[in-house]
């Protein structure tokens, strides 16, 4: 291990009950760039060093990629950004097209995967109508970002949006931060982002999980990194596990993903260590996950 806490601390540390019960916001469907302009910038170059390092406070490195590496920062920053260069012709970056990404190939006529892929239609991003857009401004410039502010704004008080929020929380931690974030051992740095404000620490941990384990499509999960990490195998589609064969007249099961029979031993099983901070998780929640 590169360092003294593998990821299998992180609750631990990071406000165990937060992690478990933080829930992805809702603008993004868990999902490598568009096919429009680059992604314009929205951080300065110390924003971004500083996230980078509270993303690996969130989800830290070991002999695997950290938060950093898989990808939070671009994904946070494409989301800040999705409307910047929209126009036309380009939607903005909030929800990728379908059916298919081009990560997995056709079926051949015995039900077996092909040599030949669909396009990556998940990079075409889809126009929104004038509801959700309206919605997603809200979300990421707040109020100012609608002509005459939110809905409800004189009874609930002004809508504070994520670019607002995440620039606040950053200068924040880094007027704070002694030494600096980037110099920082993993246990001061996680020590010291328990000390944040539950919102924003909430907000770090929702948006840093989004962007390691979303399609690439949306600016994290570099190099399909973070689902090689959670050992899972991605969109499977047109594909899929029960193949219909032409040849044969019949479904037919991938040999390489049975659905009939057992599949191949779990890759990383639980062992004490892991079943002991479940435990102590659920424990935290008023459960009890594994008995003795």
């Amino acid at each position: 291990m590169s360092h003294s806490h593998s990821r299998r601390d992180v609750l631990r540390y990071v406000g165990g009950v937060t992690v478990v019960t933080a829930v992805p916001l809702p603008f993004l469907s868990c999902g490598s760039s568009s096919s429009g302009p680059p992604t314009p910038r929205f951080f300065t170059d110390a924003e971004r060093s500083a996230l980078g390092a509270l993303a690996n406070a969130i989800i830290p490195p070991d002999d695997t990629p950290g938060g950093k590496d898989l990808g939070a920062v671009q994904y946070i920053e494409t989301l800040l950004t999705a409307f910047d260069n929209a126009d036309a012709n380009h939607p903005p970056v909030i929800f990728a097209g379908g059916p298919f990404s081009g990560r997995a190939p056709y079926a051949d006529d015995q039900g077996q995967p092909s040599k030949n892929f669909p396009p990556n239609s998940f990079s075409t991003f889809l126009a929104l109508d004038r509801v959700k857009d309206a919605g997603f401004r809200l979300q990421i410039f707040g109020s100012s970002g609608l002509p005459g502010g939110a809905p409800n704004e004189k009874i609930l008080g002004p809508v504070v949006g994520l670019r607002d929020q995440l620039r606040t929380g950053l200068a924040t931690a880094i007027g704070g931060a002694n030494p600096p974030l980037e110099q920082m051992t993993q246990d001061e740095l996680i020590a010291y982002v328990n000390t944040f404000k539950s919102e924003f620490l909430q907000l770090l941990i929702s948006l840093v999980s989004q962007g390691c384990f979303c399609p690439p499509e949306y600016g994290g999960n570099l190099g399909l990194a973070g689902w090689k990490l959670a050992h899972f195998e991605g969109d499977q589609q047109p594909l899929g596990y029960s193949v219909w064969s032409t040849a044969l007249g019949k479904y037919v099961e991938r040999p390489d993903a049975p659905m009939t029979t057992p599949t191949v031993t779990d890759p990383e099983p639980l062992d004490a260590e892991v079943i002991s901070l479940i435990d102590d998780v659920v424990a935290l929640l008023g459960g009890k996950a594994f008995m003795p």
